[in-house]
């Protein structure tokens, strides 16, 4: 039986904060892997998106949710020499996938509500607001040059986590990343706060969609 997921990652919108102090951060790192820096700096990531036509592999075409919202909190990391991402929250508007996600990745999965109006995106957790940004996309799409900050956050094609004391990892595989460039005005950055963050990196990418398959967990 074929394992892992395929679905459509669309409308996402990447914006990124300097962390002020990379130590708080390493009771969240699994085993063997390492922060990743870029121009010597250490980035959280805040990632806002939709899932879209999840599919199990082993059930061909059966859609197992349609479409509900995401919004992620992430950081960078290294294991085996190679860029992976460490997720820190993930907010969804589906109390199952919430379920699944814990049950089978052991991600920190949490439910939310979401309002998405034409580029207004807004989050509430628990009944109060913890994200609200509006945003116009300013660029043509395309696929980031080597070496910029632009494809050193996003080319990244495995999740690293930590669940139980044990640690795991899960490759993922699409296309390379087409992204236009966008201006936000976040009126409500609550999601953040229980971080040690500076200032916003001054570039934010916006992807209209992607497809990806996502694989299985396994241990580090």
């Amino acid at each position: 039986m074929e394992k892992g997921w395929k679905q459509t990652w669309k409308d996402l919108l990447f914006q990124h904060f300097e962390i002020s102090d990379i130590d708080a951060f390493k009771s969240y790192l699994p085993k063997n892997c390492k922060f990743d820096s870029f121009d010597g700096k250490y980035y959280l990531g805040l990632v806002s998106m939709t899932m879209n036509d999840v599919k199990h592999k082993s059930t061909g075409n059966i859609i197992w949710f349609k479409k509900y919202n995401e919004l992620n909190v992430r950081t960078y990391i290294i294991h085996d020499n190679k860029p992976g991402v460490l997720f820190l929250s993930l907010d969804v508007d589906s109390l199952i996938s919430v379920l699944g996600a814990r049950v089978l990745y052991g991600l920190p999965y949490r439910i939310s509500k979401y309002n998405s109006i034409q580029n207004i995106v807004s989050s509430y957790r628990n009944s109060k607001l913890q994200f609200k940004t509006e945003y116009e996309i300013v660029s043509k799409a395309k696929i980031p040059e080597a070496n910029t900050f632009a494809n050193w956050s996003t080319n990244r094609y495995f999740f690293v986590n930590k669940y139980l004391g044990i640690s795991f990892k899960a490759n993922i595989s699409h296309e390379p990343w087409s992204l236009c460039s966008a201006i936000t005005k976040n009126s409500n950055l609550l999601v953040l706060d229980e971080y040690k963050i500076n200032s916003q990196y001054p570039q934010t990418f916006y992807c209209k969609e992607i497809n990806v398959t996502t694989n299985t967990l396994e241990r580090i």
